[in-house]
């Protein structure tokens, strides 16, 4: 079992770089567990929970707990402080943020003397998102025992985009397809990418975006005469995460953008040039109704519809062309 003194009472994973902190948190986790520790996910919403499990094992005290508490800015900050300066404890508490700690608020502040054991994951400035992406996917083929060029691994980012769980995916499929190749080519990369990037979406989030019925309906078309099977699934999961960020920005409209980007755990420069645009112009209902319009689409795929392409088209180019930009609730 690992020893005491190797292991804090108290642990911080934060940020935005959803990732990079899901798999820092598994890592530590299944560290742990393999060391004979006790896990356990609190909500940091019921102190009740908290206490239970600083109690660790209870009557067995050779039981070391790991408690991941979720929602931790909800924790007694007096209980925290006196996590931090116990001794004798069987517990160690890890508090998991799923964004940037508000350094303004109390729990910020005392997140900010905790750095020595505070492990941080923001999301790179926009600038830098396609270099750190990259760097990303470099490293990720190097897990699988490949290598290749600087510039393609720049390309698939150019062509999948920054996210790094997107990109995590790309290259797990292109390295499982491109078998006992040791050098990742060219020919790997177009055979092993996604349907969805294949089918170049971008434009059809941007026509979205603007609320261009007409660009839209090009964008559409352009996708189905590419595509050999019907790319609605694909497309609805694509858009999907985009327009839920429209619909959260469109509830903080009372918000300062540099606050209301910080509440989402956003890059300040991507969230008011990229995200609160769009929702301006969809507005509450709008946000609501594309979410509805895509979650119909799929459904009706999954449910065989002949042809969910139409109900995908139609739906949203109705949605475009409607006065939806309603801000009541």
């Amino acid at each position: 079992m690992a020893k005491k003194d190797k292991f804090p009472p108290l642990l911080i994973i934060s940020g935005s770089e959803g990732l990079l902190r899901r798999r820092f948190l598994a890592s530590i986790v299944g560290a742990q567990r393999a060391e004979g520790w006790a896990i356990e996910h609190v909500d940091g919403n019921n102190l009740a929970e908290v206490r239970d499990a600083l109690d660790g094992g209870g009557m067995f005290m050779d039981v070391r707990t790991l408690a991941v508490v979720h929602n931790p800015h909800k924790v007694s900050l007096k209980l925290l402080t006196e996590q931090v300066a116990s001794k004798d404890y069987v517990t160690t508490l890890l508090l998991y943020l799923e964004k940037e700690p508000d350094g303004r608020t109390k729990f910020g502040k005392f997140v900010k003397t905790q750095s020595a054991h505070h492990k941080a994951f923001p999301l790179p400035d926009q600038w830098n998102g396609p270099k750190v992406a990259t760097a990303f996917v470099l490293d990720e083929f190097r897990v699988y025992g490949k290598t290749l060029n600087p510039d393609l691994a720049g390309a698939l980012v150019g062509r999948a985009g920054s996210d790094l769980g997107i990109l995590a995916f790309e290259v797990q499929k292109i390295s499982l397809l491109a078998g006992d190749a040791k050098v990742i080519t060219s020919t790997h990369i177009k055979g092993g990418m996604s349907e969805v990037a294949e089918a170049a979406v971008g434009p059809i989030l941007d026509a979205l975006a603007s609320r261009n019925p007409k660009r839209l309906s090009r964008a559409l078309a352009k996708v189905r005469e590419t595509h050999h099977q019907d790319p609605t699934i694909h497309i609805c999961r694509f858009l999907g995460p985009t327009v839920v960020r429209w619909m959260q920005v469109s509830y903080l409209d009372n918000m300062p953008p540099r606050a209301a980007a910080s509440e989402i755990g956003m890059n300040l420069w991507y969230f008011e040039n990229k995200i609160l645009p769009a929702s301006k112009r969809w507005g509450q209902r709008g946000t609501v109704q594309l979410i509805a319009d895509l979650a119909h689409s799929e459904r009706a795929v999954l449910s065989g519809a002949l042809n969910g392409w139409v109900v995908l088209t139609s739906r949203l180019l109705a949605s475009c062309s409607a006065d939806l930009t309603s801000t009541s609730r």
